[in-house]
């Protein structure tokens, strides 16, 4: 017979020592404590609820009540706004606020270096921590990346290792970060309540819609005060506007170098990774840059001629 205390206790010196949670049960390792406590309790089988329909064992009778929804397609959650519902009660808080989100034009807060908005003040002070704060204490063993935060430390040890922690009931797809898995269960959620009537893909958000219909009429609102070119998103402006200023927010965590967009910088990122995203559908070849692959290709259609 084991007991849970004295288990975190024991893992907890372990922690300290090699940054990991070691079961004593089964001796299976984990980056966080979170998932070894979730996996703890696979060891205590009494206390599971099982769904009658396709067996998957739940530790709260809660969570069994949400999960046997996706069986029944009940939605007992609805939107006072407009009227959709859902099946639990945070996806319909996160979409009511997203109507909130929507009668606000412009985020009272705002980052001193990138200018990025935002509407609260404890969300911009992160990212200003995240992105621009030179104090990054939390440094990753394995391949050297630092973090300004230790729950961002963390979970980027996973990337590391073969753990996938964090499974979507509908598909039992797996991923090895929270964030990763809520960006996954949108598509499962039918949340884009925004059609277009011209072609009918949706969106979660009026503004998106907004844009999105410029590519049918031509429309290009957002006009460059210093060139007067003119762009169809407002984003896509105020990157472009970096160009005059010479503003370069977005630096890399590796190398330091700088750039004006994300976008960019996410580009560039890949040159420290052994990541090749870019694969020929001909010979399967695979490059760490789009431009390559294309590069690639067009020697291809060169042989053919």
């Amino acid at each position: 017979m084991f007991s849970y205390q004295n288990t975190v206790t024991e893992q907890q010196t372990v922690h300290a020592e090699g940054n990991q949670y070691t079961c004593d049960v089964c001796k299976k390792s984990f980056a966080l404590r979170t998932t070894f406590r979730s996996h703890w309790r696979t060891h205590k089988q009494e206390s599971q609820y099982s769904c009658d329909v396709c067996d998957k064992s739940f530790y709260d009778k809660s969570n069994l009540k949400k999960h046997q929804r996706l069986h029944t397609g009940e939605r007992p959650f609805s939107c006072s706004v407009c009227n959709k519902s859902y099946s639990d009660l945070s996806n319909l808080k996160k979409h009511v606020s997203m109507h909130r989100d929507e009668q606000i034009q412009n985020p009272p807060y705002s980052c001193d270096v990138c200018k990025k908005a935002f509407f609260r003040e404890r969300n911009m002070k992160e990212h200003f921590r995240r992105m621009h704060c030179e104090v990054r204490p939390f440094r990753c063993e394995v391949c050297n990346k630092s973090f300004a935060f230790r729950h961002d430390w963390k979970c980027h040890k996973i990337v590391h290792t073969e753990e996938r922690p964090y499974h979507c009931d509908v598909c039992k797809m797996s991923f090895c970060s929270r964030r990763a898995l809520k960006q996954h269960m949108v598509k499962h959620n039918n949340d884009y309540p925004f059609p277009c009537d011209l072609c009918g893909k949706g969106f979660r958000f009026q503004y998106k819609l907004t844009e999105h219909k410029c590519i049918h009429t031509g429309e290009r609102p957002y006009i460059c005060n210093v060139c007067d070119k003119s762009f169809v998103r407002k984003i896509v402006l105020k990157n472009h506007l970096r160009v005059h200023t010479g503003e370069r927010p977005y630096i890399c965590d590796v190398c330091s170098q700088s750039f004006g967009d994300k976008s960019t910088l996410n580009s560039h990122r890949v040159i420290h990774s052994e990541e090749r995203p870019f694969v020929c559908d001909a010979c399967k070849k695979s490059f760490k840059r789009r431009k390559s692959l294309n590069g690639h290709i067009f020697l291809h259609s060169v042989h053919r001629l």
